[in-house]
């Protein structure tokens, strides 16, 4: 095997799929060897071996899971196979009918995703049930109370049933959390909001973290219902805001997996709100790491998800006008400009209580006209970088995200360059170089060579100011690393 892929990887299981068709293995009989080798050498746990050998990713798992039922619209998710998955160790005991369903899709035995841990920790009518079944079981009906279990139903006296029922309802009461440390939680997570525009990034991602840890732990224990979807809001924000702030440090990969994780944690809370918040910072991190369609859609998604506010849509419009810009889809950036034209509010403030998510005016400003710039609106972009700046210099100190003035600065400047005045493109960005950079997010980085790069194009390569505006603007890139 190659050392270069990592096992149980997918480059690892295609590899060992090549080792196995050379060994003469039939082709129906090389997922259940390549299960087996996830097990025994990978030491991956079966029903995830199963899945990955069958090349089905959690979503589509569950797809599959539903057209066996007969249902598409049956409620099996990704999000619970990965809890089935997670098993005893933590996540969801699936059931055998369960596991039946899945054992179908995966094309194997049912015992065949059960380890030996697993089957330690079955309930004595499963395991029973495991050993009297030697074949295969068909797809199961919908499962119906266990006959002995009626009869001893109709066995029980009235004191037994009733002290049963009120033991089950007693354990809705009981809880490791209170109102204080919910509040606390969400007063955290605001200061850390409001901390964003002035604070430097690794510190407020190790803040974030600890709030993230902090509400990882009480999930773990139990609590009424409604708290439990509170900390699973908690979660998914402060896991959003994570992903946020990992992208300005350039670790777009972490992103990515905390966007998924804040993901997870909309889809148990089911609130609409935070998928706003997810669908943000997803939208945001794709732009930044290259992504731009992706942003666009993932921003237009967020759209669907309506509360709050017409401003608080605004985000979301310019993000998904911004994933466009960057494949120069001008349609689609005009229409998201339009849109957001309509809601724009002259308040320099954010759309909403969430400072955050919801971006000041100078911030709104400048995601307009970058886009309009991308596709060639130099002109119209050039009028709302005006309004960014102005906007920009009537906040509060501490209400101003540092980063947006050399982000203004430098596409004020790429607008006089498009538009043939390399002057005005050196007058913008020279106070900022003068001044030093300093350290700044990933995007400014890239704003910092996109301008040189320009710079250095055929169209100003034999002019004196370009090519030393263009040295400085690298030098600047190399030292503004946060």
């Amino acid at each position: 095997m190659s050392r270069q892929a990592k096992p149980g990887s997918k480059p690892y299981r295609a590899q060992l799929r090549d080792r196995l068709a050379a060994l003469g293995f039939p082709e129906a009989a090389i997922p259940g060897q390549v299960a087996k080798n996830l097990v025994v050498e990978c030491r991956i746990p079966p029903r995830t071996a199963w899945r990955l050998a069958a090349e089905l990713s959690l979503d589509v798992a569950a797809h599959q899971y539903n057209a066996v039922t007969g249902d598409p619209r049956a409620g099996m998710r990704g999000t619970r196979i990965w809890e089935y998955e997670q098993w005893p160790e933590r996540g969801v005991r699936p059931t055998l009918a369960a596991l039946r369903v899945l054992a179908q899709v995966y094309g194997t035995d049912w015992k065949c995703l059960l380890s030996l841990r697993d089957l330690e920790q079955l309930p004595a009518k499963d395991l029973a049930e495991y050993h009297a079944e030697a074949q295969p079981a068909p797809a199961p009906e919908p499962e119906a109370p266990p006959a002995a279990a009626v009869a001893r139903t109709g066995t029980r006296t009235d004191e037994e049933l009733g002290g049963s029922a009120l033991d089950a309802a007693i354990l809705l009461t009981k809880t490791n959390v209170d109102d204080v440390q919910l509040e606390d939680l969400w007063a955290d997570l605001d200061f850390v909001g409001g901390a964003y525009t002035r604070t430097a990034p690794d510190s407020i991602l190790g803040q974030l973290a600890v709030i993230e840890q902090r509400t990882s732990a009480l999930l773990k224990g139990r609590q009424r219902p409604k708290q439990t979807q509170e900390l699973l809001l908690v979660g998914a924000k402060s896991t959003a805001m994570m992903a946020w702030i990992a992208g300005d440090l350039g670790r777009y990969r972490l992103s990515r997996e905390l966007n998924s994780a804040a993901w997870l944690y909309t889809q148990y809370a089911d609130d609409f709100l935070a998928r706003r918040w997810v669908r943000t910072s997803q939208a945001r991190v794709a732009f930044w790491a290259g992504n731009g369609i992706e942003s666009a859609k993932l921003a237009a998604d967020g759209l669907n998800y309506q509360v709050g506010g017409r401003l608080t849509d605004a985000p979301l419009i310019l993000a998904e006008a911004r994933g466009w810009s960057s494949v120069q889809a001008e349609p689609q950036v005009l229409d998201a400009i339009a849109r957001w034209a309509t809601i724009e509010d002259p308040d320099v403030g954010a759309g909403g209580d969430d400072s955050f998510f919801n971006i000041t005016k100078d911030r709104r400003h400048y995601m307009a006209g970058n886009s309009l710039l991308s596709v060639g609106q130099a002109s119209a972009a050039l009028r709302e970088f005006t309004t960014a700046r102005e906007a920009f210099e009537k906040l509060s100190l501490e209400n101003r995200w540092e980063a947006m003035d050399p982000m203004i600065r430098i596409d004020t400047g790429r607008a006089h360059l498009r538009l043939d005045d390399l002057d005005g493109a050196a007058a913008q960005v020279a106070p900022l170089l003068d001044a030093g950079v300093g350290k700044q997010p990933d995007m400014v980085r890239a704003m910092l060579k996109l301008l040189a790069t320009e710079l250095s194009g055929p169209r100003w390569r034999s002019a004196a100011t370009a090519r030393h505006l263009a040295e400085a603007l690298l030098d600047a890139h190399a030292s503004a690393r946060p």
